[in-house]
């Protein structure tokens, strides 16, 4: 829950049995009348329709005619109306009624969220196993609502039945909304799904059409994170089997999940549906999800009859052995996701989760009590001494002229990464745990030293951590007791020679508080790189009701972890990385300030990585290595450092061994990073040439003011950056031509300062369309451009 909000106030549905809920930009409209499970039977986002409906050419209002229940449960004595739809078919799902209806507003001025809670309820005879009985058509259903039928007042009643409170939350003036369920029974019941979003996507309402629709995903794996695709909906698993011949719900559905704790290892936990009609009265939008959890999720998307759904899950039984067993002083929460929908294509809907982001981010900031600390770091600039540097061998020789190096550039932080432990020569991997300062590494006045140095050149100390972990053959493997880790059957999880600390344990949390601490007032540290480069599969069964359940504890116990160490110290900066981006996720990443976006070590695939990352990662929060070297030609250097400037530049490479000209490039790229960050709160990124082909000879990708929000600058400033990777030496970039574009990096006013990258030339090729001329075919190259309004 996003705290804050103010008193809930009961509301009533209207006479027609509707209930109209929003914040006045998004608006969501729910079915409360006849036997049925409440159903969400339309949502309007902004520059889209009335939330009442279309008003079709007869006269009639249209609105959904197969609207789904907004929430599915799947408890084990009761399973599913089709084996085929185990997690959408719900029989538990399909006999909860409405019972009341709660909402709140904000306060004018707030930025705290407005609030709907809907509660419905299943008593407990209606929860036994009954014979298989078929959901209604959506014609049998609109038959039997036209039939007068008495009405029955239900109650809530924990001690009778199942309670299911589905909460509804969203952000003044944004178009999104952030939902998740909870249930509460008095009586023993196996739960072993809970759907935290279950949205009829409003189809018909917009003359929208299946055919005519894409849905866009994102894979990812170590060093190629942030790989957006997109397809047909048609062409992907949604096939259309004929429901005029096939009525019913189709099994046929498009599904990502992720296992454990690498959240975003496999597939990001975000999609979007591009939706687009065929008729004269069709009215295109897009819809945009993300599940905000650090631990297992599943997200599908499936044709109903007719129409289509978007459903999103935490952990589930039959993926990843969750489930949990309600009862008397033992209720659940699901997982919270977000969902954003605006008329437009798919870059409206990421405007929209971009803003969401954001709110989502200063909501918590305010919460811990460090809004001003949040803004403040907002602004600072890292150097890593790790990426294509020291690789985690840090040594005084080695760190003194990178220090002096980072300081010339201009950098505000200096992060020692892996090794600073190590006093081993190497031998580090399964033995950390103990996070103290090697002592042969450092020279006679140790890391202290080191620290002291750093300080004095103007920078804070950062700190590379991977507090979740420790080495089998660490001392502390012995000295902490067993219940501090994860465990199946009976004995320790280890995964690549560490075991994994369980955060629902008081000594595991004790331990790493107490490291966090030390090394803040012994190293004066205040920048830290918390890694994660092992996961424990899935979970724990040591004092759980499965392993699923265990973990599913553990990841909410490292957020309240995490939340506790900011609250406790508000003026350090954290950035999350996990092998990369393996795990950049919104539950962390609304309460940390810096995501690691990839390992990759080869700047012209790390361009991809980055040219997608603007739909996983908030532009102010991407960490885009700018590994720069000395040997590196201009062109080389540029592509590098150009890839961080537009997000969150994570410097790196040997500054200290660079001529002045490079070093001036360098300080070229921070300074015009640090402009882009004083107005990156304003800006949302978008990509002016089509989703980015990971694969692709150009990239294309950028930051704009939106349309609808005000800017305070006189004359708002657009950028984009263009990678070329290869191929032909010009692209076409859609730009209208009351705008100005012009060259910014390399900055033609110095071309001194890398004399071998020529500046690009701009043709003007129509009123809608510039081509950006590459200076030299013979090499990979990167420009980045200013864009003004004449």
């Amino acid at each position: 829950m996003i705290s804050g909000a103010g008193a809930m106030n009961p509301v009533c549905p209207r006479e027609d049995g509707r209930l109209e809920w929003g914040n006045g930009v998004v608006s969501m409209l729910f079915d409360t009348t006849g036997d049925s499970p409440v159903r969400l039977c339309n949502v309007a986002g902004r520059g889209m329709g009335p939330i009442g409906g279309r008003v079709a050419d007869d006269g009639r209002t249209v609105l959904e005619r197969d609207p789904r229940p907004i929430v599915e449960v799947r408890a084990a004595n009761t399973g599913s109306q089709d084996n085929r739809l185990t997690l959408i078919a719900t029989v538990a799902g399909s006999v909860l009624r409405f019972v009341s209806a709660a909402a709140s507003e904000p306060e004018e001025g707030s930025a705290e969220p407005y609030r709907l809670e809907i509660v419905q309820f299943a008593s407990y005879a209606e929860l036994e196993p009954h014979g298989r009985a078929f959901e209604p058509t959506a014609a049998e259903r609109a038959e039997a609502a036209a039939q007068p039928s008495p009405e029955t007042v239900r109650h809530a009643d924990a001690t009778a039945g199942l309670v299911v409170t589905s909460v509804f939350e969203a952000f003044p003036g944004l178009s999104a909304v952030r939902t998740y369920t909870r249930l509460s029974s008095a009586r023993p019941l196996p739960i072993e799904a809970v759907s935290s979003l279950n949205l009829t996507v409003p189809m018909r309402v917009n003359c929208g059409k299946i055919d005519h629709s894409r849905v866009f995903w994102g894979d990812s794996a170590w060093a190629v994170e942030n790989d957006w695709r997109s397809r047909p909906l048609r062409d992907v698993s949604v096939r259309n089997r004929n429901q005029v011949i096939n009525p019913g719900q189709s099994s046929s559905r498009f599904a990502m999940s992720s296992a454990s704790t690498w959240s975003t290892g496999v597939h990001e936990p975000a999609g979007i549906v591009q939706v687009e009609g065929s008729r004269r009265q069709s009215r295109d939008f897009s819809v945009m999800w993300q599940i905000e959890h650090n631990g297992p999720w599943e997200w599908e998307i499936g044709e109903d009859d007719p129409g289509l759904h978007i459903s999103a899950f935490g952990p589930e039984y039959q993926d990843h052995h969750w489930y949990t067993e309600l009862g008397e002083g033992h209720d659940f929460e699901s997982v919270p996701v977000s969902f954003a929908i605006a008329a437009g294509d798919w870059q409206q809907s990421v405007v929209e989760m971009t803003l969401q982001r954001r709110a989502l981010r200063a909501a918590k900031a305010r919460e811990l009590g460090r809004s001003e600390q949040f803004e403040h770091t907002q602004g600072l600039v890292v150097y890593n001494d790790y990426m294509n540097t020291l690789f985690g061998d840090p040594r005084l020789e080695k760190e003194l002229p990178l220090v002096e190096g980072a300081a010339r550039v201009g950098a505000d932080i200096f992060c020692i990464d892996a090794g600073w432990y190590d006093s081993t020569d190497g031998g580090w991997w399964d033995m950390v745990g103990e996070w103290q300062a090697s002592t042969n590494r450092f020279g006679e006045a140790g890391l202290k030293g080191l620290a002291d140095t750093i300080r004095a050149h103007g920078m804070g100390l950062g700190l590379w951590l991977e507090p979740e972990v420790i080495g089998v053959k660490s001392p502390l493997a012995q000295s902490l007791p067993d219940d501090a880790f994860f465990q199946r059957h009976g004995v320790r999880v280890c995964d690549s020679g560490r075991y994994l600390l369980d955060f629902r344990s008081p000594a595991a949390r004790e331990h790493v508080t107490r490291t966090v601490d030390r090394l803040i007032d012994d190293f004066g540290a205040v920048f830290f790189k918390f890694d994660y480069n092992t996961v424990p599969g899935v979970g724990t069964d040591l004092d759980a009701e499965s392993a699923g359940a265990g973990l599913l504890g553990h990841c909410r116990a490292y957020l309240d972890w995490l939340d506790d160490l900011r609250r406790r110290h508000p003026d350090v900066m954290i950035e999350n990385c996990g092998s990369g981006a393996m795990r950049a996720d919104y539950a962390q990443l609304q309460r940390l300030d810096l995501q690691s976006t990839s390992d990759q070590c080869d700047p012209l695939i790390y361009a991809a990585i980055a040219a997608g990352a603007g739909l996983t990662i908030l532009p102010e929060q991407q960490g885009n290595w700018g590994y720069a070297q000395q040997e590196m030609d201009d062109e080389t250097a540029v592509f590098t450092l150009a890839t961080g400037i537009l997000g969150r530049l994570y410097l790196s490479g040997f500054i200290d061994r660079m001529d002045e000209h490079r070093l001036a490039l360098v300080r070229d790229a921070v300074a015009l990073h640090r402009r882009v960050l004083t107005e990156q709160q304003e800006l949302v990124p978008f990509w002016p040439a089509r989703l980015p082909d990971f694969d692709g000879d150009w990239l294309v990708v950028g930051l704009r003011h939106p349309s609808f929000l005000p800017s305070e600058d006189d004359d708002p400033c657009d950028y984009i950056i263009v990678w070329r990777r290869g191929g032909t030496p010009s692209v076409n970039v859609p730009l209208s031509e009351d705008c100005h574009i012009e060259q910014i990096f390399p900055n033609p006013a110095v071309p001194e300062h890398a004399p071998d990258a020529k500046p690009w030339t701009v043709e003007r090729m129509d009123p809608e369309t510039v081509r950006l001329n590459a200076a030299t075919s013979k090499q990979p190259s990167a420009r980045i451009f200013a864009i003004r309004r004449a």
